[in-house]
């Protein structure tokens, strides 16, 4: 079976550049902040619209499925640091 759409590929590049931008930009931090205060109020679509817009605005020109894995690889980095910290802080007792 093929697929009819392939997903492009994220660069190291992408993703270090993505990572970087969360970790130093305070204006996309503002922006991303004052979105989860309209959590609530928002359909998943347009929330996620509204996401995209904001990454958008601050440089990061990126696609929904990009958005996707970008989020999980960055979720499964903070995890594993965590649990490095945690191996560390045992290791120190």
């Amino acid at each position: 079976m093929k697929w009819s759409r392939k997903k492009k590929r994220l660069s190291f590049e992408e993703v270090a550049k993505f990572n970087w931008e969360m970790d130093t930009n305070a204006e996309l931090r503002k922006n991303l902040d004052e979105l989860a205060k309209q959590y609530a109020n928002l359909s998943e679509k347009e929330y996620r619209r509204k996401l995209l817009l904001s990454f958008r605005e601050n440089g990061l020109v990126i696609d929904p499925s990009q958005l996707d894995m970008l989020l999980l690889l960055r979720h499964k980095t903070d995890q594993m640091l965590l649990r490095e910290k945690v191996d560390r802080d045992e290791e120190a007792l």
